[in-house]
């Protein structure tokens, strides 16, 4: 499965990005020529690529006359096989989709993998392990269905195709597959046929790569979880070609016949057969690209992009099969000025040089570099780098300064304020930490410059050392124009800290909760935006805690509310009781008796009184 590929004369770089989109970098000046987005590419993503060559037609000019009345001329197009089973020719020169291509056989219809060469044209795989030959411009199409003969499916499709290039004379066309096992199949007639099995199990994203002369033909295959690259022959000889004069029988056999190649098949799988060579790499390869030169004495170059974004070139000669594997002559690295690596995308072989693509922040560059084979490792340092500051520098005549002799020279710290004498080179100059609080005055009619600074850097120091006695204080000493200051001012990656520590505040009193929402509020309003590009499942569940706390206060406020009010009423009731006067009570019980008493203590005391009539004296 291919996703990203060069063109066939490496001026253009073309990959699928995570996002369904088709994109298209100019080597030659590093910039994006175009972006495409498919129909429907969220539902139905590319899933690989193919640059071809397609004949277009162009009438001549008037002025020029010629025998014949149309020209031919080729164009750069590209084939982008879909998970919905349709295949788009797009065109680079006009920047749309020429032609849409439908695969319409098997169950499954996810193209898998596309190839192209200008001898056999156009092939197409997809889930169902049907290759399909499509003749564009022209409604016609052979299908072939590859009988792999496995029950697992899973390991059992087709991931990756390369048409193989012979010379013999036969309309025969010959390909190779990759799957649980390689295998090289003659397509003719409508019939798929194995002809080599090579014993090798390859994983579900598969790496080929042809590499041919005039007269032998290799692949290089390799998968994407292994670290390991085998070289196989896959030579179409006269003997594995059907003559081009025998009989029917010969295009298409009887069943019986059919029956016995398929028996021979079944027992050329059960053997194993061992590559030629095996080159082996330091961590999985991403891409691959094989170029082969001379006739004789045949040398063969080999570059591999792998996962850790370095680039391995091998330099052989074929001598003869060997069963050592054979281990990189050069590895290429590219980092910035302060080596921090620059990893590698995509590589590609040129004539003498190697063209490599690598990504710095959000750009792709290409470089055509030179390898440098008297090494095992080159190093090349690209990027701006910073300026490294120089200590203990002399003074030049720009920033030479004037010295003075008073030894009472004040200097002015950025502490708000906070002055000290000079002191003697090498001694440590400290500010208590009272007078640093004494500076985090909130004066509204005082500057607000030095008193934000300083409280944006106590708050940084407070998540930085994860204090949580200095975090509270800035806290609760804050009105919510100095918090909206401190937000605004406050490095981006010191947010999500300070969200976890106002969640965890807001489960406390209600003037902590309180001071809280007048915090988050600031935050939110500074800075929503990056939080919003940012989010993640952190983010959302730092948000979700605080968003549940203050719901499930405001549920109770009510409540509280009441009980506070109760709570309030009573208490005054109670206070009323004890501070009142004390009054003479209406009706007294004990009245009665005290006036008996009373009478009786009268009837002791009075005095005699002489009788109105007294019968003596009659």
């Amino acid at each position: 499965m291919a996703e990203a590929a060069f063109s066939e004369d490496g001026k253009y770089y073309s990959a699928i990005s995570q996002d369904g989109r088709l994109r298209i970098w100019d080597t030659e000046t590093n910039v994006l020529k175009q972006e495409y987005t498919p129909d429907l590419h969220l539902t139905a993503p590319p899933s690989c690529l193919q640059w071809i060559t397609i004949a277009t037609s162009k009438s001549p000019v008037k002025k020029e006359k010629r025998k014949s009345s149309v020209s031919e001329q080729e164009a750069q197009c590209i084939a982008i096989g879909t998970t919905s089973g349709k295949i788009l020719i797009y065109s680079v020169a006009q920047a749309k989709v020429q032609t849409v291509l439908e695969v319409k056989v098997g169950k499954e219809q996810k193209i898998t993998a596309l190839d192209w060469n200008r001898r056999d044209g156009l092939f197409s795989c997809n889930k169902s392990n049907y290759i399909c030959e499509w003749q564009l411009g022209v409604a016609q199409t052979n299908n072939y269905h590859m009988n792999m003969d496995r029950k697992n499916i899973a390991v059992s499709t087709i991931s990756a195709i390369k048409l193989i290039p012979h010379s013999q004379e036969t309309s025969s066309k010959y390909i190779i597959t990759a799957s649980w096992q390689l295998r090289v199949w003659r397509l003719q007639g409508g019939e798929a046929t194995v002809i080599k099995c090579l014993g090798h199990n390859a994983s579900k994203q598969s790496l080929l790569a042809i590499a041919a002369t005039s007269e032998k033909t290799w692949v290089i295959e390799g998968s994407q979880t292994e670290r390991l690259l085998a070289f196989w022959d896959v030579t179409v000889t006269s003997d594995l070609a059907p003559h081009t004069n025998g009989t029917d029988e010969d295009i298409t056999p009887n069943k019986k016949k059919r029956r016995k190649s398929i028996s021979q098949t079944e027992k050329e799988i059960k053997t194993v057969n061992i590559p030629t060579y095996n080159f082996v790499l330091e961590d999985a390869p991403k891409m691959i690209d094989v170029g082969v030169k001379g006739e004789g004495e045949v040398k063969l170059t080999l570059a591999a992009v792998t996962r850790s974004g370095v680039v391995h070139y091998y330099s052989h000669t074929l001598n003869g099969a060997s069963a050592k594997p054979i281990k990189p002559n050069l590895t290429v690295h590219i980092t910035t000025g302060e080596a921090t690596p620059l990893p590698l995308a995509c590589c590609r072989l040129l004539s003498t040089n190697l063209q490599v693509g690598y990504i710095q922040g959000p750009t792709l560059i290409f470089e055509k570099i030179t390898p440098d084979l008297s090494s095992k490792t080159q190093v090349l340092i690209r990027g701006d780098s910073k300026p490294k500051k120089i200590k203990g520098s002399t003074p030049n005549e720009i920033n030479k300064v004037a010295a003075t002799s008073s030894k009472d020279t004040q200097y002015l710290e950025p502490m708000g304020g906070v002055t000290r004498k000079r002191v003697a080179p090498g001694a440590k100059v400290e500010v208590p930490m009272e007078r640093r609080l004494a500076n985090l005055t909130l004066d509204t009619t005082a500057d607000k410059t030095a008193v934000n600074q300083n409280l944006t850097r106590l708050l940084i120091q407070g998540l930085q050392s994860n204090d949580t006695n200095i975090l509270e204080m800035v806290v609760h000493e804050s009105s919510r124009a100095a918090a909206a200051r401190t937000a605004a001012q406050l490095p981006v990656e010191l947010l999500a800290p300070l969200l976890d520590h106002l969640a965890a505040l807001a489960t406390k009193r209600t003037a902590t909760c309180a001071t809280v929402c007048i915090w988050v509020s600031a935050i939110l309003r500074s800075h929503a935006a990056l939080l919003l590009a940012t989010m993640n499942a952190n983010n959302a569940e730092r948000l979700g805690s605080l968003l549940a706390t203050f719901t499930n206060r405001r549920a109770h406020l009510c409540q509280l509310l009441n009980v506070s009010g109760r709570l309030q009423l009573t208490l005054a009731q109670q206070a009323e009781k004890h501070t009142a006067p004390a009054e003479e009570p209406v009706i007294d019980y004990n009245g009665r008796l005290q006036l008996t008493l009373a009478q009786q203590a009268e009837k002791h005391t009075a005095p005699a009184e002489e009788p109105v009539i007294d019968y003596n004296g009659m």
